[in-house]
């Protein structure tokens, strides 16, 4: 028994349970035509009880007597078509009942094959199987309910699209899930020039898409015939391998196996006189995020670019996009098929290498299992991360090993990661954080002063990320200010506010985000050792500003607000504040004698405003259907033919023009 076998199994159970889907369908067919036949009978038989009543008239001719007769028998045969019709189907009814009945033995029978096979292979479920098993049962999506589908509490969404809320639908943001997608983000955000050949093809766009049309199909024709020649090359052709050799449409794919789904897709959508370019990505499930908002096709020009202008920026990031992708996919097969020439040349070493390096990444896993099980114990919202959820700059980089990362502060992009080639010790832990915007001077200086964790390394990331490596301060040593009890919280808030003031003094710097989560403690001997961590906002006082979202929750002292300078009473402010109101709470939980549970804790609240809402509205999760996708394809069949992508757009960071 072979993972092939396991695949055929697979394979065949979804075709049984499509085949049943379709017997059912024509059954209910059938049950919705014979009551119709039974009113074509019940008609024919008035007919014919009518017809008898006038042959009995006494003085009828005997022509009218022969059309009479004549009649009658014409009844009487249509009377026996339709009954022989009503027969023959309740008896295919009644195959179609008996197949249903043999399939579904079929499918428990390869079910219990396939559950045998999996406990004999030591494999769980694959996630991939089971969403495609999901997707290839779905109706159409004219009748599927995507609210429904959005809001599965045991399957989940059925698309990661930010919709209804971040919480029930978010994934990785595109420029964290490939390099490709940060890349093409920095193209439309750049003042990068526009070459004329671009702009052409944008002039013609605005006046197909201005224009009116009777139906899509003829928008479709219209527009496939303008890109496709702009966006073909040597470089970008179609791809035959993996989900891309299933015959799709359009002409460009990107794809390996449905075991090992790692798609990523650019897709141009044509809605009416408005198109978007979007990123989307196999993230364990279909993920989706717009890279521009919709976009104007009108023909202003030449008395404004202003329209044309974004229209040219998005064709020549969705060509430079799809070239680099077409160029990976390229070389991870010319990798695969290297790989595989290698293990057919030396099959049993490759296989003894492979079972030694998988006993030696046992052996430290059980070891590191139980060491990091009893450090991250009381950080509840750790929680391991798969590869395909990983950010590209950890999942892509041989420095870390990827099987350590954990995420610490989701939907934030904080990671507790070990390194590779160093399996003993806490020397072989890291803090890896990702993000938009991120203090390094102000970090270092306080980290010079003993007062935040060591920079071990910085990176530009494309797309306008960054990532920052710090040190790993280990629980439970270092603790939050927000979980130390209240008798160690009396002790160490003192200290808290002696670190803050020296750091103040020392480098001219202020934090902006001084909450007790963010203001790490230590006990040593007699006395409190303070770090501080999350200097997104941090930098010089009277310079640094506040960003846009504000938790509206969050005690802010009077003065902040966005766009309003950092102050350093901000920072003593709103940690006295934030310390104040704990405090309350505590005391409000003691009074009515509420306790929360053992090792439970209400989780702290982020700085940053949540856009989470919650739609009670019954519209569907998906826009409707566009006119034309680029760089898109089926996964096993699926047309993805409806995207939930979300409305609104990252903002421009404080004071960066708006490219749009």
């Amino acid at each position: 028994m072979t993972e092939n076998e396991l695949k055929k199994l697979s394979i065949r159970k979804r075709e049984i349970e499509r085949d049943i889907k379709k017997l059912l369908e024509d059954v209910a067919k059938i049950d919705r035509t014979i009551p119709g036949i039974d009113n074509e009978i019940s008609q024919v038989v008035s007919e014919l009880n009518l017809t008898a009543v006038e042959l009995r008239i006494p003085g009828l001719s005997t022509d009218v007597k022969a059309q009479l007769r004549t009649r009658e028998q014409q009844l009487r045969t249509e009377k026996e078509l339709q009954l022989r019709k009503e027969s023959q189907l309740r008896t295919e009814k009644e195959l179609l009942l008996r197949e249903k009945e043999r399939l579904q033995r079929e499918r428990e029978q390869l079910q219990t094959q396939e559950a045998k096979l999996r406990a004999a292979l030591g494999q769980t479920v694959s996630s991939s199987y089971v969403y495609l098993d999901r997707a290839l049962l779905m109706d159409p999506p004219s009748k599927t309910n995507m609210k429904r589908e959005q809001l599965d509490p045991v399957a989940g969404p059925l698309i990661q699209n930010w919709r209804p809320t971040q919480d029930k639908s978010s994934g990785l943001l595109p420029e964290l899930a490939h390099p490709t997608f940060g890349e093409v983000v920095e193209l439309l955000d750049s003042d990068t020039e526009v070459d004329q050949a671009v702009i052409d093809v944008a002039s013609q766009l605005c006046c197909i898409g201005a224009d009116l049309y009777q139906n899509e199909a003829q928008l479709t024709k219209r527009v496939r015939g303008l890109l496709l020649p702009f966006l073909e090359d040597k470089v970008v052709t179609t791809v035959e391998s993996g989900f891309a050799g299933n015959k799709v449409s359009p002409d460009w794919a990107l794809g390996d196996s449905p075991e090992n789904p790692t798609n990523l897709f650019l897709i141009a959508e044509v809605i009416g006189p408005h198109a978007r370019l979007s990123a989307v990505a196999w993230l364990n499930r279909v993920t989706i995020f717009p890279l521009t908002p919709l976009l104007n096709l009108l023909p202003a020009h030449p008395v404004t670019d202003r329209l044309l202008m974004p229209v040219a920026r998005m064709l020549a990031a969705l060509r430079a996009g799809l070239r680099k992708l077409t160029q990976d996919h390229a070389t991870a097969a010319v990798r695969t098929a290297a790989e595989h020439e290698v293990a057919q040349a030396g099959p049993a070493k490759a296989e003894d290498a492979k079972a030694e390096e998988a006993e030696a990444e046992e052996a430290a896993a059980e070891t590191e299992d139980a060491e990091t099980a009893e450090e991250l114990a009381d950080l509840l919202e750790a929680k391991p991360v798969s590869e395909e959820k990983l950010p590209w700059p950890i999942a892509m980089d041989a420095r870390y090993r990827i099987a350590t990362a954990y995420s610490l502060a989701a939907p934030n992009h904080t990671y507790r990661v070990g390194l590779a080639g160093d399996d003993s010790g806490r020397e072989g832990v890291v803090a890896v954080k990702l993000c938009r915007s991120y203090s390094l001077a102000a970090h270092q200086r306080w980290a010079d002063l003993g007062l935040a964790p060591k920079i071990l390394r910085s990176m530009p990331l494309p797309g306008g990320w960054l990532l920052v490596e710090m040190e790993w301060l280990s629980a439970p040593q270092w603790r939050p200010l927000s979980k130390l009890s209240k008798e160690e919280l009396d002790e160490a808030q003192c200290a808290v506010q002696q670190a803050l003031e020296r750091a103040h003094t020392a480098t001219g710097m202020v934090h902006g985000d001084v909450r007790p989560p963010n203001c790490l403690m230590r006990r040593d001997e007699a006395s409190w050792e303070v770090r501080f961590v999350d200097f997104e906002w941090a930098g010089p006082e009277g310079e640094a500003t506040y960003p846009a979202c504000l938790n509206p929750d969050i005690p802010w002292p009077e003065g902040v607000g966005y766009r309003k300078q950092l102050q350093r009473e901000h920072d003593i402010k709103l940690l006295a504040a934030t310390l104040a109101a704990r405090g309350a709470a505590a005391a409000s939980a003691a009074s009515t004698g509420t306790t929360a549970g053992r090792g439970r804790r209400t989780r702290g609240r982020g700085a940053v405003r949540s856009l989470n809402t919650t739609s009670s509205s019954g519209r569907s999760a998906a826009p409707p259907g566009i006119a034309v996708v680029f760089a898109r394809h089926r996964i096993a069949g699926i047309s993805w033919r409806q995207h939930g992508a979300i409305s609104w757009t990252r903002p421009a960071a404080p004071g960066r023009r708006l490219v749009w």
